[in-house]
């Protein structure tokens, strides 16, 4: 409870972050950290708490991005419209590609749901109504250039709060634990009742609904996209990285390696760009090693355990 009192504080906090600097730059790259936790926290709805690694989750992000896209440019509607609808379009696609992926496990569930992000970005590569690979151009915002920044800042801040308030509601309630148990044995899960199927399909739906929506905020402050950036398989890496990072099945895991990898990459990104992906990547190993059930649980455990926190990792893990 005092863990979960402190983030919501320092969550506040970073709230106040437009009215503490006039650096539109920061402000841009905090927005993006909000867009990435999003995206994470999407992600550990089905890869977290349900136990199925997604390699696939870009395509909602993608999905998202284009709906709202062609709907402000072809149909006139307002972005906020546009936004809900494109989340709604994703999810739509989560329950229909979840039906039939979702019966497989394992590493065939990952590469299906890799597949089907492959095939959805070669079909908007040539469909006309997307421009194919000439990519589509948003109408702009109607606001000063300081005003775009706060704008994007707080919808995507918005949309975070919101998905962590229902998914704080969700998995304490029986929906929830149904979940839980289908991550630990989904055999068991079957034999008493639970059907899995109809649990794993509206996780996977809820997971597309926000990916769709971080899409759609996406595509509106770039005011341009093409097929290659959104629906790139190196962000569903990121997402999956982000959650195992920060902590794999807890609420706020994911906001933890979201706000961690981000600083991380862009400073190395800045100043070490060679050594940029290197030094990551031995990051991440030493996490698996030493600490995989992320950097949340180092937070509760070091100090009650001290350094043997690392050492029975390794042990119990069999590292």
């Amino acid at each position: 409870m005092k863990k979960n009192l402190l983030l919501i504080s320092i969550l506040i906090l970073f709230s106040l972050s437009p009215f503490l600097t006039s650096n539109n730059f920061l402000i841009r790259f905090l927005t993006d950290i909000l867009i990435f936790s999003i995206l994470a926290s999407s992600w550990n709805i089905i890869g977290g708490y349900t136990g199925y690694a997604s390699f696939g989750n870009v395509v909602f992000f993608g999905i998202g991005a284009y709906s709202t896209s062609i709907l402000m440019s072809n149909t006139g509607l307002g972005f906020f419209v546009s936004m809900i609808l494109g989340g709604i379009i994703a999810a739509l696609f989560a329950l229909l590609m979840g039906l039939p992926i979702l019966r497989l496990k394992g590493h065939y569930f990952a590469i299906a749901t890799l597949g089907v992000a492959e095939a959805i970005k070669a079909l908007v590569q040539n469909l006309n109504i997307t421009e194919g690979n000439s990519g589509i151009y948003l109408p702009p915002p109607e606001m000063s250039v300081d005003g775009i920044y706060t704008f994007f800042f707080y919808v995507t801040l918005i949309v975070l709060a919101l998905l962590l308030f229902l998914t704080s509601i969700i998995f304490k309630n029986k929906f929830g634990y149904n979940l839980k148990a289908i991550r630990e044995n989904e055999d068991s899960a079957n034999s008493m009742g639970i059907n899995t199927t109809i649990y794993k399909s509206a996780a996977f739906s809820l997971s597309g609904f926000f990916s769709g929506l971080a899409g759609g905020i996406y595509a509106f402050q770039q005011g341009f996209i093409k097929p290659e950036p959104v629906f790139n398989v190196l962000i569903t890496i990121k997402m999956i990285v982000m959650s195992v990072f920060g902590g794999l099945g807890s609420l706020f895991g994911p906001l933890i390696g979201a706000f961690t990898i981000e600083t991380i990459s862009e400073f190395l990104s800045s100043y070490f760009l060679v050594a940029h992906t290197l030094f990551l990547g031995i990051v991440i190993i030493l996490m698996i090693l030493f600490a995989p059930k992320g950097m949340l649980d180092i937070f509760i455990n070091i100090r009650k355990k001290g350094l043997s926190y690392f050492r029975k990792n390794i042990e119990e893990h069999r590292v």
